[in-house]
């Protein structure tokens, strides 16, 4: 699935937010659910994850597990933002997104240790 579009990112080691845009036509939306489409909670661990990867250089990007909690549902056209925090020596990501400064979705991610 393709990424969302990034509007603006900001942040510092070990920390960064990415401000998304979400239109209507985002493949994200298609067939999820008709006549109500809604951005799916699996698609924001996986956003979660490709974003860590990227930023924070990580070797690989295996969850060994991970918590999540779900607030309320995302539709199309919001102004969404993704806060990730990684913790190198725990191997943890934790996310948060928000829309009009309520969060929306957060989470922990521990990533598979390899020897």
């Amino acid at each position: 699935m393709k990424l969302p579009q990034i509007q603006n990112r900001r942040g510092e080691a070990g920390e960064i937010v990415v401000d998304l845009a979400l239109p209507m036509s985002h493949a994200c939306f298609l067939g999820h659910f008709p006549g109500r489409p809604v951005l799916a909670g699996v698609l924001q661990v996986d956003w979660a994850m490709r974003f860590a990867a990227e930023y924070f250089a990580l070797d690989q990007t295996v969850a060994q597990d991970f918590q999540v909690k779900f607030r309320r549902v995302v539709g199309p056209d919001e102004d969404l933002s993704l806060a990730l925090r990684f913790d190198r020596q725990r191997g943890t990501v934790t996310f948060e997104y928000r829309s009009a400064g309520e969060i929306v979705s957060s989470g922990k991610i521990r990533l598979e240790q390899h020897s």
